[in-house]
């Protein structure tokens, strides 16, 4: 059984937010389209729990992440705990705290991790995120240590798009495939956003120049080149994207049950927190259900 919407769209990922909390402060952070804060966050079972029902309806693949998801001690549970019911779960992650965890993810099941990188130079990065660029490098090493696949995130503003050849040479250096990613207007003012923003078309002739080979990725219509050196790059440009949208095969979940049908809306969060906490399958999947029925394209294709 696979759900469907209105549109024909299928319903087969999940994108789990398992907490709000993050030891980083990303001056472009949209934190996930979820603006409150002391969120009763879900457990680890509840997440199993989740996991086993979505499985029913044809859920196969998760997307783990937060604010920052390896805040959560029971971080490494809650991969175990999912991963017995998904064919694929990846973890979106700073990688602050990867040295720490990786190992143990990769040991739970983890299919592969997205790390977020913005800058190779310290103090650029410092100013992006509030980090410690060596703190994230070690975790990255160490994700690519475990042997499971490793993509890393670069989004791009007029503060670090000259890094973009450092970046990809970087992520070639280690053989992880690169997400090229260009910033949305969400949760941030107008002004602010215009500051941050640029383009994505340097990069573009860049890659249209270097790569080997350039495809079509079916999930969300993403161009995807392959470098000299076998590594994948992704340009994600999601925002005013009615084909990334009429191809989104995914619904949300915020860090306290409620399922969220679209990045850019907050209008019809279906709340499924009790029905989790009391074990109710069958109210768990009315649920999933209504959620679909509700999905739409954000941005739609003109007729």
């Amino acid at each position: 059984m696979v759900l469907k919407d209105r549109f024909g769209r299928s319903l087969t990922h999940l994108r789990i937010s398992v907490t709000q909390r993050c030891n980083h402060k990303c001056i472009f952070c949209h934190m996930e389209g979820i603006y409150e804060d002391d969120l009763n966050e879900l457990s680890a079972d509840d997440w199993g729990f989740l996991a086993s029902v979505a499985y029913e309806l044809g859920i196969r693949y998760y997307k783990i992440t937060g604010g920052e998801p390896l805040i959560r001690q029971d971080i490494v549970d809650i991969v175990r705990n999912i991963s017995k019911y998904a064919d694929e779960v990846s973890i979106t992650t700073n990688g602050s705290l990867l040295e720490k965890y990786a190992q143990g993810l990769a040991d739970a099941g983890l299919s592969r991790f997205n790390i977020s990188l913005h800058s190779l130079n310290k103090d650029v990065f410092k100013e992006i995120t509030g980090g410690d660029l060596k703190r994230v490098l070690n975790g990255i090493k160490a994700a690519v240590d475990t042997g499971l696949p490793v993509k890393l995130d670069y989004l791009v503003m007029k503060i670090n798009v000259d890094e973009y050849r450092e970046i990809i040479s970087f992520a070639e250096s280690i053989g992880a495939d690169l997400n090229i990613i260009e910033l949305i207007p969400l949760g941030l003012a107008i002004n602010d956003f215009n500051k941050l923003h640029t383009t994505l078309d340097t990069i573009k002739l860049y890659l249209e120049n270097y790569a080997v080979k350039k495809y079509i990725r079916r999930f969300q219509s993403r161009p995807v080149y392959v470098l000299p050196s076998g590594i994948n790059v992704t340009l994600i440009s999601g925002f005013c994207n009615p084909e990334l949208c009429m191809s989104c095969t995914r619904l949300r979940v915020t860090p306290d049950g409620r399922l969220k049908t679209c990045i850019y809306r907050n209008d019809n969060l279906i709340d499924i927190s009790n029905a989790i906490r009391n074990r109710d399958r069958e109210a768990v999947k009315k649920g999933f259900e209504k959620a679909n029925i509700l999905r739409e394209p954000f941005f739609k294709l003109k007729k």
